[in-house]
């Protein structure tokens, strides 16, 4: 036997998800009960959801809550499950199932991720709806980072509608240092007039990125409280 140890494990075949199973749906009235126990919840803009075609979801990213708080409005709307691309933190053994289920795309750390990349196109090409934290990370003040080039990126290749949805409140909810949830904050879902991207033929390929992301980041900020808006307000 040789000393070089097992071949690495070629990923996981992606699956697009165009339609939400019974568990997806309880689940998400579970979370729709759970954070109106715990806040106090306005829901606006569920009418710009597109029920088909390939979506590319994009929020800002202040709290853990994140991913279920969206998903547990704008999946209702959108009538199809939301395939997130989840940090690689999350892939351990308790959320592994729900994640697998979810068909969550995992997002090695370290940088850009070939693969992630590849499996979100196969989403939006397959018409599923992919969703993204443009920052790719939680905001340590609750206001908007600068984004990272994988959400335009997406969308310049795929020509998706991209859906903004903003989210105002979370960092005072579930800050990124805080363990629990302050009960009776106000927490405000706002989803916005889907668009889409193209470049700008006058800009070189990493320009025209650029400026794809802060169009993206724009839009999301004009749905978020001006002080969370940052450098986008």
């Amino acid at each position: 036997m040789s000393g070089d140890g097992a071949p690495p494990r070629p990923p996981e075949p992606i699956v697009v998800l165009l339609r939400t199973t019974p568990f997806m749906r309880v689940l998400a009235a579970a979370f729709r009960f759970l954070f109106r126990a715990v806040a106090r919840i306005r829901v606006e803009g569920l009418e710009n959801a597109p029920r088909s075609g390939p979506v590319l979801l994009v929020a800002n990213h202040t709290t853990n809550a994140d991913s279920p708080l969206v998903a547990a409005w704008l999946q209702p709307a959108l009538g199809r499950p939301i395939q997130y691309m989840a940090k690689q933190q999350l892939f351990v053994p308790a959320f592994l199932p729900l994640l697998r289920r979810s068909g969550a795309i995992l997002v090695r750390a370290g940088g850009s991720d070939v693969e992630a990349y590849r499996a979100g196109l196969t989403v939006l090409r397959g018409g599923g709806v992919l969703g993204v934290f443009p920052e790719g990370t939680r905001s340590p003040d609750g206001c908007l980072g600068e984004a990272h080039p994988g959400a335009a990126l997406l969308a310049l290749r795929s020509g998706a509608a991209v859906l903004p949805v903003g989210v105002s409140g979370g960092q005072r909810f579930l800050g990124r240092h805080a363990r629990l949830p302050s009960f009776g904050t106000r927490l405000v879902i706002r989803g916005g007039e889907r668009f889409t991207v193209t470049p700008d033929p006058a800009l070189q390929r990493r320009d025209a990125t650029t400026a794809a992301a802060d169009e993206i980041m724009r839009r999301i900020a004009a749905l978020i409280d001006p002080d969370q808006r940052g450098r986008y307000g």
